[in-house]
């Protein structure tokens, strides 16, 4: 029989490894960061200047 030292120890490892997996999971599927334009205007009109000045 086990002790409950040991099975509170075994509980406790496991919460600890099974904690946020849905989370991860979601973020993996779903992806953490939001959309955003890479090409903007503004983006475009400052290339266009930093090339010049090069």
């Amino acid at each position: 029989m086990t002790s409950d030292a040991q099975v509170t120890k075994k509980r406790r490892a496991s919460r600890q490894k099974n904690a946020g997996k849905k989370a991860k999971r979601q973020r993996e599927n779903r992806g953490s960061t939001p959309s955003f334009d890479i090409h903007t205007p503004e983006a475009d009109a400052n290339a266009e200047a930093k090339a010049k000045k090069d």
